[in-house]
């Protein structure tokens, strides 16, 4: 009788772990997660960084993907969103544009964006960088996704920093002076998005090219911690 019992256990167990395992991942009713590198799904990176340094502008809209996990469907679905208060030190108005508290998955959809516009007016921007952090948020829709994926951080500045793309490319160690040369020789700076770089990406290896010529002709330069920056780029 005992056997018995243990085996009815054993199986009801058995029967819960596989529900349990059923509605791991993609579960039917579908769930969001973001996708902040719309290129690659392996980059599982939350923070998108941009400078207004350069730019000429005073306001940028960061575009925020967000992925379907499931099957689409023929209707509107909605996704929602908060502001982390504790991971963010950008003020509302002054920093950012409000952003809704929730937007639309279009139906047959399997991704939406998510636009937040931020902005570069603050004075204090010139030496402190500012951080946005949102959440998705379960919608009577949708649920979360992959965990690991439901904040999105959105750093900003008037400060020069490096692009996060900076090594997918051939420009040598980065230094701020010459990210400051590139500006002042050329007039622009490098994209916001590794997209928009690979898009007029002959224009950026001439621009990559004659920065180093210049470096070269003018040798030795300095960067901002005394070390001498070496010509980088090779034909």
């Amino acid at each position: 009788m005992k056997k018995i019992f243990y085996g009815i256990l054993f199986f009801c167990g058995l029967l819960t772990g596989c529900q349990e395992n059923e509605m791991t991942g993609f579960e039917k009713d579908g769930a969001v997660y973001f996708q902040i590198d719309a290129n690659y799904w392996t980059n599982t990176g939350d923070s998108v960084v941009y400078s207004f340094a350069g730019k000429g502008v005073t306001e940028y809209t960061v575009n925020l993907q967000v992925d379907l996990m499931g099957e689409a469907v023929d209707w509107d679905r909605e996704v929602r969103v908060s502001i982390d208060p504790e991971l963010t030190t950008a003020e509302e108005g002054t920093h950012y544009r409000a952003l809704e508290a929730s937007y639309v998955l279009p139906a047959g959809a399997y991704n939406m964006q998510i636009p937040v516009t931020i902005l570069g007016t603050d004075p204090r921007m010139e030496n402190q960088a500012f951080q946005l952090a949102i959440r998705l948020e379960p919608s009577d829709d949708l649920e979360l996704g992959l965990s690991y994926r439901t904040l999105a951080r959105i750093q900003f500045s008037s400060m020069l920093t490096m692009p996060y793309y900076w090594d997918e490319f051939y420009w040598g160690p980065y230094s701020k002076v010459k990210h400051e040369k590139l500006i002042e020789l050329l007039g622009v700076d490098f994209p916001a998005t590794e997209d928009e770089y690979y898009n007029d990406y002959n224009l950026w290896e001439t621009y990559c090219n004659y920065l180093s010529q210049w470096f070269a002709e003018n040798y030795p330069v300095e960067d901002e911690n005394g070390n001498v920056i070496d010509p980088w780029y090779v034909n």
